[in-house]
């Protein structure tokens, strides 16, 4: 028996838009798009009627835009999938990452192409169909595999760290703040971040950061050096990778080919990372879909270098963590909380102390 197809609501008030997209989406026989609205206060006049699994909705609407309306949303139903479409723009991408606050859990960028309607159709296709599939799935089932969960980190307690580098997805605004606020601000080795996003939106993302967390956060400039109590985010549109001069280690951009999917990617920064840090690396992989991450964990690991993963039940999207779990990678398991006060058990002597075993903690 065929698996029953996702029960899409969209909501935007152009009705070109929603035709492209009805369009694009439906063109997957796992998606069908089954009521549709001009906006917010209408799309949750029809939840109750059209019982969709998603719900994907324009950013800037009249009446209800999407921020308010998913505010609405979740003080009734925390569990319906939502999935902003926003435009390419710094007014889109703030909108974007405040519904992302108030309980969206994924977001897709609008397609530019003007006057190129099959253009713009594969455009949509590729920023929007994948995600509502990793996402409706995340909720309609359980990801719970039959593997091998480490029950705590082993590692010499002495080994010095060099650099902490992180990958990151879906979920990942909430995610990396919830790691950071358990970050002292006096934290005496330099963090690295590549986060599924687009141009704009990792700048205003670094901004955010900083002033949720209180902690010197920047989106990465070729050449940058790194330093203790310093965050760096790779930009939209680019890998970042580290190399070691002098005894010194930079952060440098480049636009190679897209890896998985994604530029910035995971792979590229955990390659680096085992190659110019060794041992002398920690690796945190946190909620996402797909598996970037998991080819850079393998040499990581193979270079002695340590890797953390989030957990099931705290990750929007189960996929990255679980793949590089799969994979026989993983130190250790854990929500982003308990992440963020490993991470801070490097003292400024830089030393590591063991985390409490996962079968330890209440």
């Amino acid at each position: 028996m065929n698996q029953s197809p996702i029960k899409i609501l969209l909501c935007d008030d152009s009705s070109t838009m929603r035709r492209l997209v009805k369009k694009a989406v439906e063109s997957h026989p796992e998606i069908r798009v089954v009521a549709q609205a001009n906006h917010g206060r209408e799309a949750i006049d029809l939840l109750d009627q059209a019982k969709p699994d998603l719900l994907v909705i324009d950013v800037e609407m009249p009446v209800l835009d999407g921020i308010d309306t998913v505010r609405a949303i979740r003080k009734f139903n925390k569990t319906l999938p939502i999935v902003m479409f926003s435009s390419l723009t710094s007014n889109g991408a703030e909108a974007t990452l405040d519904a992302l606050a108030a309980g969206a859990n994924d977001f897709a960028a609008k397609p530019t192409v003007k006057g190129h309607v099959q253009e713009a159709l594969k455009a949509v296709e590729d920023s929007l169909v994948g995600k509502i599939i990793a996402v409706a799935g995340a909720s309609k089932s359980t990801q719970t595999q039959k593997m091998k969960i480490p029950s705590s980190v082993k590692r010499d307690v002495k080994r010095k760290i060099d650099l902490v580098a992180i990958g990151v997805s879906t979920g990942g605004p909430e995610a990396l703040v919830k790691v950071l606020r358990n970050v002292p601000n006096s934290f005496s080795i330099p963090i690295v971040i590549a986060q599924h996003m687009p141009p704009v939106f990792t700048s205003i993302l670094a901004e955010r950061l900083r002033a949720q967390t209180g902690h010197e956060v920047h989106e990465a400039k070729d050449g940058d050096t790194l330093s203790p109590s310093k965050i760096l985010i790779a930009p939209g549109d680019y890998h970042m990778i580290v190399k070691r001069s002098g005894g010194m280690l930079t952060a440098r951009l480049n636009q190679s080919e897209p890896e998985n999917s994604c530029r910035p990617a995971v792979d590229p920064l955990f390659r680096s990372v085992a190659s110019c840090c060794g041992d002398r690396s920690l690796a945190v992989v946190l909620t996402g879909m797909g598996k970037d991450g998991t080819n850079g964990a393998k040499e990581l690991k193979a270079a002695g270098g340590s890797i953390v993963v989030q957990d099931e039940k705290s990750s929007v999207v189960w996929g990255m963590p679980s793949e590089v779990i799969r994979a026989g990678c993983a130190d250790d398991v854990m929500p982003p909380e308990e992440i963020g006060k490993m991470i801070s058990s490097f003292t400024n002597s830089n030393t590591f102390k063991t985390p409490t075993p996962i079968s330890a903690r209440s």
